[in-house]
Order: structure tokens, then sequence, then C-alpha cells
């Protein structure tokens, strides 16, 4: 079902109204997509629609509901996507096809100084003159950032500043660029996170003193194809198209 609340929410000198589907994500965007609603007016759980398009909207079909009610509805589908102040859901993936069956996850970015309290992995995001520091995953599956699980006791700062003791760079003035967060419900054996939430935090680390960074510099021609299935890509290029499929 398409809901829509009054316009009454303040931004940009205009009132805003939210469109939501307590179905599903897919029935959300087949409906914007019919109605003439741009893509970039979506915040991962819902669509901001401006005052003028409120009459459109409601005549295509979205049922007019109280705000609230509509909040009560929108998490009791399990369709809600939590954030804090300051951050913006970059788009969210239902039935993730890496975690364990029912689950989800979200890319965030964020504008926050510190990450969730349930951050479990860092990954550096280090350029130099365009280039981007990459390593080799693990698992032997291409190419990742530097990367560093926190550890118990540690916070993520802790881990930070280790991972940049590793790369020789200074992890000192990091900034959050956002997270992804899986939402898993139902872990099963091979899952190695918490539950029900779990977040991977970007930063964005200075650029000073990187001559003997360890790492592969991507020049900036190559890191689309390299990297641009990995699910946390768009807070890495926030102008990047969204790949359909993408990969943890």
């Amino acid at each position: 079902m398409l809901l829509i609340d009054p316009p009454a929410w303040p931004a940009h000198g205009r009132l805003w109204s939210h469109l939501v589907s307590t179905t599903s994500y897919a029935e959300l965007h087949d409906f914007a997509g019919r109605a003439g609603i741009s893509r970039r007016a979506f915040e991962g759980d819902h669509y901001d629609i401006p005052q003028e398009r409120y009459d459109d909207v409601v005549a295509a079909g979205a049922v007019p509901i109280d705000g609230r009610e509509l909040l009560k509805r929108l998490r009791d589908s399990g369709l809600r996507i939590s954030k804090r102040k300051h951050e913006r859901v970059v788009m969210s993936t239902p039935g993730a096809p890496w975690l364990p069956p029912g689950s989800r996850a979200d890319v965030i970015a964020s504008r926050q100084d510190n990450p969730p309290p349930n951050t479990v992995v860092v990954r550096a995001v280090v350029r130099n003159a365009g280039a981007l520091l990459v390593v080799e995953r693990a698992d032997g599956r291409g190419l990742d950032l530097p990367t560093r699980t926190v550890g118990d006791g540690q916070s993520a700062e802790d881990a930070l500043r280790a991972l940049g003791d590793e790369l020789g760079v200074a992890a000192e003035g990091a900034v959050l660029l956002g997270y992804v967060r899986n939402v898993v419900k139902q872990p099963d054996v091979t899952y190695p996170w918490p539950s029900p939430n779990a977040c991977f935090a970007l930063y964005a680390v200075a650029t000073d003193g990187l001559e003997d960074a360890s790492g592969t510099w991507l020049p900036s021609q190559s890191q689309m194809s390299e990297l641009g299935e990995r699910h946390w890509w768009p807070l890495v290029d926030p102008g990047a198209q969204v790949p359909e499929h993408v990969h943890p």
C-alpha cells in the first residue's frame, strides 16, 4: 500500500510530504516512476514530495494519512530505516544475497563526527592526486579499501588509528563519510557479526605523507570498473550511478 502524509515538513522554503510503501521498496519506486517523481527524491525508505505535487500523488493512488500513523505503519511493515541527524540513506537492499535470509543492507551517508556504537569494521578512503589506495581482499575476491576489524574493547577510532599505523598514513583528523549497516534479525551459524545491527564505517583519511603508504594506488580511470559493484562505493563516489547488483 502507498501512503502519503500531509505537506507539513518545512525545508528549503517549501513544505514536504513523505511517500512510503508498506509492501516493498520495489512498489515504492515503481509508483514514483509512474507518477513522475525523480529518484533523487528518494531518502532510503520514503520519497520527499513537495506540497505542489501532493494532490497529483494522491490522485495517482497514494492514500492520505496522518504523519504519526504513516510512521507507525512503516515501522510495522519492517521497511523503516533508522538514521541519525545529518545522515541520509543512499540505498537499501532488502534480501541482500550475502547476508542470511530476511536481512537488509543499508548504505548511509553521514555528517556525524562519530560512527554508530555498533561499528565492527573501519575502512580508510585514502586519495593521492586522484588515485585511491586499495589492498587485496583476504578472501581473494578482488580489491578493497584498507580495512580493520574493531577488536574487543576497542572503539572504532582506536581501530582507525591502528589501521593508519599499518598503512603509514596519519588517521588523525579523518572524516566519517558514512557506513554500511547490516540488519540481520535471524543470523545463521556462518554470520560473524553482531545482530540485529552491525556497521562498517568509511573514513576519508588525510593525504599527508603518503609516499610510503602500504598498498596499491588505483588510478581514477580504473576505480569504477574495479570497485563500482562494492556496496560501499556510493560513499566513496557520491555522484556514481548506484549499481543494481552490489557485493559486500
